[in-house]
């Protein structure tokens, strides 16, 4: 088996095109669109545009979902409107052959007290849990039809949301994206779930963490950056080099 290697859209860059461009210039396989920037918006890209893309310059992509989407809220007017959505980005990014969107598991609300942070989700973690479930239950019906694998990133992680994440590993036909760096950030309370099952792990975001921030440079932190390449290649995922400037891309790449 083997991976394949991606890149993020990056911010200093303008178009769609621009980030392709650079992806073929890297020789990588595909670019995750970021939906939360304007012109990577469905309204900006018609299908066939983007196929004449891929075709042209021999890459692929993946998708990013706005991340302030909470398929965990509680009230169903909004959760119902963010599956709406989905379903639309879906139906669109199925027309030019995307096969995994990947979105997050928000912590959402916290009240900050004296001497701590209380989460609204971590006080009432059964609903929250049950809500955000039963979401991806929806968006899984929506996305398998069209060929597309809903893929969950482990934002930093709290006890309440490591406790969905083992839930969510018996859910049939969803899978989870194992962000390296987040993952460090939270003392890799992620590692036991995605080790114990390889199969629901579908996608990576490879970045490095050098104890105070992560989306650093690979191999300039503390990550075994090697041990994660080798259980993307044994488990054939596809991996974004979610470093953020196109100089640190270029330097990990290099060190590849």
């Amino acid at each position: 088996m083997t991976c394949k290697f991606g890149m993020p859209t990056l911010i200093e860059k303008d178009t769609i095109l621009d980030n392709v461009i650079l992806c073929n210039e890297l020789e990588l396989d595909f670019v995750e669109l970021n939906m939360n920037l304007p012109y990577c918006m469905p309204d900006k890209n018609n299908p066939e545009k983007m196929l004449k893309l891929m075709e042209e310059y021999n890459i692929n992509f993946t998708l990013h979902f706005p991340e302030e989407i909470d398929f965990g809220c509680f009230y169903d007017e909004i959760r119902h409107a963010n599956i709406l959505l989905f379903n639309n980005m879906a139906i669109w990014a199925s027309k030019f052959r995307v096969e995994k969107i990947n979105i997050h598991l928000n912590p959402g609300i916290y009240f900050t007290l004296p001497e701590e942070k209380v989460f609204v989700y971590d006080r009432h973690r059964e609903i929250f849990i049950e809500k955000f479930i039963d979401s991806m239950i929806k968006i899984i019906d929506i996305a398998k039809p069209l060929g597309i694998k809903v893929c969950v990133e482990n934002m930093k992680v709290h006890d309440f949301m490591e406790e969905a994440f083992r839930k969510m590993a018996s859910i049939d036909d969803l899978y989870f994206t194992w962000d390296v760096g987040h993952d460090a950030m939270s003392n890799y309370k992620m590692k036991e779930i995605y080790l114990k099952n390889p199969h629901k792990v579908s996608h990576m975001h490879l970045h490095d963490y050098n104890g105070n921030s992560d989306h650093q440079i690979l191999f300039e932190g503390i990550i075994p950056i090697k041990e994660r390449i080798k259980f993307a290649e044994e488990n054939n995922l596809t991996v974004v080099i979610e470093t953020k400037t196109e100089e640190a891309l270029r330097k990990s790449i290099k060190r590849l």
